[in-house]
């Protein structure tokens, strides 16, 4: 995968933005690095995350299914999609190469 500098440029904001925010919440990378291992259930992702209910563990895996950063499988099962698994491990890297710097 390569892109120009000018087309990141030239990329609308609304859609980035889209994919920044959906990730960008604690429990919600912490979702992303359980699916990048493969597909997990509700039940385990619940049992591996502490949420203090199902009903948060839903709200984060749609924020996230809306972004497309993750899809649901099967039944109770959610995975993240072959395509985008490079793109949040460059997301985690940037991240981390950014906040390295920070005393973080």
């Amino acid at each position: 995968m390569s892109r120009s500098p000018a087309a990141l440029l030239e990329t609308p904001s609304a859609p980035l933005a889209a994919v920044l925010q959906a990730a960008g919440q604690p429990a919600r990378l912490e979702l992303l690095r359980l699916l990048l291992a493969g597909p997990r259930t509700v039940t385990d992702l619940q049992a591996e995350l502490n949420l203090g209910s199902t009903g948060q563990l839903y709200h984060h895996l749609k924020a996230l299914a809306a972004a497309g950063l993750v899809e649901q499988s099967e039944r109770a099962t959610y995975r993240m999609p072959p395509r985008v698994v490079f793109p949040v491990l460059a997301l985690l890297a940037a991240s981390f190469d950014i906040t390295a710097g920070t005393g973080s």
